[in-house]
């Protein structure tokens, strides 16, 4: 969260203010962005193991394949 907080003081101060230049702020974005690329990363891993796992139970033709059963046969007499 405070990198969240770190990237709106920077644009506060570069865009908002125009407190330091383009190239600084370049640098400094660039660098927040590297900082923030792991910690998201690390968060979303985190956060999807915590889900719990969705099974799902497929009955019929779907779940069997191209067995014999249920197939369409086209031109076929019976």
């Amino acid at each position: 969260m405070d990198i969240l907080l770190t990237f709106f003081s920077v644009w506060a101060v570069a865009d908002g203010a125009r407190k330091i230049s383009v190239d600084k702020e370049i640098m400094i974005y660039a660098i927040l962005d590297a900082l923030a690329k792991p910690v998201f990363g690390a968060w979303l891993i985190t956060s999807h193991r915590a889900m719990s796992d969705t099974n799902i139970d497929l009955e019929g033709y779907w779940s069997h394949g191209l067995a014999a059963n249920g197939r369409i046969r086209v031109g076929d007499e019976e």
